[in-house]
């Protein structure tokens, strides 16, 4: 009995190292379902080996049913959005991942309300129940928690061409503006006729790029578009409505159950700039806000905001990268004038770059003179190079140098408290905010003194507002809950940036499309956005959005923070005043005036009359007089490609 049962060990032995055999040497799809359904008819090593022998040799019609776990099903949307119907075939059949029907039946496609003729709130509504009251109740868990809420607009180019949507039988691509006063609808072969001459006449335009408004939720990921519309960009008033109708629709319909809205980002489109100053400047705030009681003490913080306190907001990485940035002043030849009269531009800092230890010819001219003026990596490598240079050992030097020295050290000390919040993961929100008071008090002399000569009217009010808003969003958070982490890489439009991105994937990186396109393509990124969510490992990221060069690693996410971000832990009043104190030490070592840098005396406080125009200095209003530099309409130096 022995020699039998040892007999018989070694054969199942045998039988189990061939199966592991077969199974290395073979490439059989869905090999998993395959043995799994064996297993679950109790079949032996010996008939599994023989059953993917049969398989092998196609004497068996081997088409077990595809997976349809939620990983398996992710991988055939992304191959279906970005690939097609004939890469999903493809890969259906050859590798066993679901066919399009499978994909059908487990998943239920983003569909976007398109905008046909003037902006309705009924198409808002749609699309806020549809993109984001529904995947928020279908979340494992329940997302129910309300978040504080930022409201993003950025345009994507279109083709300028009419196009037909069946559902109304109406034409779109027409600008919203415009349109409503043309018949849309397709009710007859003369009103076709009498619309084709409207748009030859010039009375109704087709569109150019297409206004998508977006949400994001604070303290959670994705990114919402609940608005697309088709506009021509023609009239300024074109973005005040929009923000008025969309902000409108949201506190009636998704304030309660989403969360309030805090904030509007945008990118510093001019327009928007101009209209965005107008909407959310308007009134300021009121004694009986639950967050005054933190921000009045704050001197020199400019306490003006928009109905129910939404503030305006601007992406930090356009401040970095843009056309009209920092690292464009420092590239361009008028350069940046700073305290003792120094140019710092590209000729200057060409002969400084080269000591740096990790510096050559060839990688200073790289960051000086870029193939793409907006790839962030390379911004943020020469913002870092500004810094490593104010912080350099210099030895002994002549009065001349020293002269250089002393304005690359303060334009270290400025660019550093700017960037290093952004990308110091260890940073707590203490010291983030400590930083941003430095930039907001160094850079407000800097541009009292040197004025236009330091930065542009409009960089410099793109950067102080993008300060406030961070400030007033990190105050609400303390209201709303205390207890949550703020993380202050979520201010700004670089979500929605990223949604485009996924856009622009879906049509295999091509640009060109019409406005039926556009939509469809936009539900079809917030599918993708959904399964690189729940994929992570999937998902590349996109290299010029990203804040490092390193493949696989992007500082903006919210498990790289290891800092102390917790809402109620910062103390906004303590770090204003310490980023101020900061200030006046780097500023006293300078020619300054210290008068330009008294700041007690600046901001002191005045009685004022809220019947009359309110003229004191603040952060925006540099010189008072109620005047907002960041709207005069002098060119932009900084918008001048280096």
């Amino acid at each position: 009995n022995l020699v039998r049962k040892l007999g018989n060990c070694v054969k199942k032995l045998t039988d189990y190292r061939r199966l592991a055999f077969a199974v290395a040497e073979s490439n059989f799809p869905r090999l998993q379902q395959l043995l799994s359904t064996g297993l679950r008819n109790g079949a032996s090593p010996r008939k599994l080996i023989n059953l993917l022998g049969d398989v092998a040799e196609g004497s068996v019609n081997y088409n077990p049913r595809p997976s349809t776990d939620t990983r398996t099903i992710d991988i055939a949307l992304m191959s279906y959005i970005l690939g097609g119907r004939k890469l999903l075939y493809a890969l259906s059949h050859g590798t066993g991942l679901p066919s399009l029907r499978t994909l059908r039946r487990h998943c239920a496609f983003t569909r976007i309300m398109p905008t046909v003729g003037m902006i309705r709130v009924d198409e808002i509504i749609h699309n806020i129940r549809e993109v984001i009251l529904k995947p928020r109740e279908a979340a494992e868990p329940k997302r129910t928690k309300l978040r504080g809420v930022s409201l993003m607009v950025d345009e994507v180019a279109l083709e300028e061409r009419a196009v037909h949507f069946r559902h109304t039988n109406s034409v779109g691509g027409l600008c919203w503006r415009h349109s409503p006063t043309a018949g849309l609808v397709l009710n007859s072969y003369e009103a076709a006729l009498k619309l084709a001459k409207d748009i030859k006449d010039g009375h109704v335009h087709l569109a150019k790029e297409m206004t998508v408004v977006a949400a994001k939720c604070f303290g959670e990921s994705g990114t919402y578009p609940i608005a697309a519309f088709p506009t021509c960009k023609v009239q300024a008033q074109d973005a005040r409505t929009i923000f008025q109708i969309v902000t409108s629709t949201w506190n009636q319909f998704a304030a309660s159950t989403v969360g309030p809205l805090w904030s509007w980002a945008t990118d510093g489109d001019m327009v928007r700039r101009v209209s965005g100053y107008k909407e959310f400047l308007s009134q300021k705030l009121k004694p009986t806000s639950p967050i005054y009681g933190t921000l009045a003490g704050m001197a020199g913080l400019n306490l003006y905001t928009g109905f129910n306190e939404v503030t305006l907001d601007f992406d930090f990485k356009h401040i970095f990268k843009r056309k009209s940035c920092i690292c464009t002043c420092l590239r361009s030849q008028a350069g940046i004038i700073l305290n003792n009269g120094r140019l710092i531009n590209p000729a200057m800092l060409a002969r400084y770059l080269i000591r740096l230890p990790q510096q050559t010819s060839d990688t200073v001219h790289k960051l000086l003179f870029p193939d793409d003026p907006q790839d962030v990596p390379r911004a943020i490598e020469l913002m870092q190079a500004a810094i490593d240079l104010g912080n350099l050992d210099y030895g002994t030097i002549d009065a001349d140098t020293c002269a250089d020295v002393d304005a690359l050290r303060l334009l270290g000390a400025v660019i550093k408290s700017l960037l290093e919040p952004f990308i110091n993961t260890k940073m707590s929100l203490t010291e983030q905010f400590t930083s941003l008071s430095t930039f907001a008090h160094l850079s407000f002399s800097l541009f009292r003194v040197s004025r236009t000569d330091y930065m542009s009217n409009q960089l410099y009010g793109d950067s102080q507002t993008m300060i406030k808003n961070a400030i007033f969003c990190l105050a609400k958070q303390q209201q709303l809950d205390p207890t949550d982490p703020f993380y202050l890489f979520e201010t700004g439009d670089d979500p929605l940036e990223r949604l485009f991105g996924k856009m622009r994937m879906d049509g295999g990186h091509n640009s060109a499309m019409n406005y039926s396109q556009a939509i469809d393509r936009l539900g079809h990124a917030c599918d993708l956005q959904g399964a690189f969510m729940r994929n992570p490992d999937l998902e590349q990221g996109e290299r010029r959005l990203s804040m490092s060069r390193s493949e696989g690693v992007d500082h903006l996410t919210m498990k790289s923070w290891t800092g102390d971000l917790v809402a109620g832990h910062c103390s906004l009043p303590a770090t204003w005043a310490a980023g101020r104190d900061i200030a006046i030490e780097i500023l006293s070592k300078t020619p300054i005036d210290p008068a330009e840098y008294d700041y007690y005396k600046i901001f002191a406080y005045e009685e004022h009359d809220d019947e009359e125009p309110d003229l004191r200095v603040d952060m925006l209003r540099v010189f008072g007089q109620g005047i907002y530099p960041g709207v005069d309409d002098l060119v932009d130096r900084s918008a001048i490609p280096s």
